[in-house]
């Protein structure tokens, strides 16, 4: 009996340990997932892809044909100016022009798929839309270059 005893003492301790160091080793996985700047930063870095994307249309376009060197620089849409980016996060939700309504930044995004790309406009829960937007809100206007 006592023989038992100590086996399924034993037994349960291992377990334990066991237990204790797979908990240990998916705190270390989640704190590594976790980390809000590196998400971030990889999201970024996934739209600008997107960003020159042909596959987001029909047309042949991409978002760079209208928004040039990814949207730093001014461009044009057919005759129309496309004024070159810079902070566009706080400015919206706004009233965008070609739309004719109120729109969030993520709306335009679906707009410019739809429109000009000639797409099918991504899910509003789609890791791609929020990846482009958080492309277009990160770009700054580019520096003019001193001589």
């Amino acid at each position: 009996m006592k023989k038992t005893t100590a086996l399924i003492v034993i037994v349960l301790f291992l377990g334990l340990i066991v237990y204790a160091c797979a908990q240990k080793e998916e705190e270390k996985e989640m704190a590594k997932a976790a980390d809000p700047v590196a998400e971030l930063a990889k999201s970024v870095a996934n739209g600008m892809k997107l960003f020159n994307d042909k596959e987001l249309g029909t047309s042949g376009m991409t978002c760079n044909s209208c928004h040039m060197e990814g949207g730093t620089k001014a461009g044009k849409m057919g005759e129309m100016a496309v004024p070159a980016w810079d902070n566009l996060a706080p400015q919206y939700p706004k009233y965008f022009m070609m739309a004719k309504r109120v729109m969030t930044l993520d709306q335009v995004v679906n707009w410019c798929i739809k429109e000009p790309l000639k797409g099918k406009p991504l899910a509003w829960d789609d890791q791609k839309l929020t990846d482009l937007t958080a492309y277009c809100a990160s770009v700054k206007k580019a520096m003019k270059k001193e001589k």
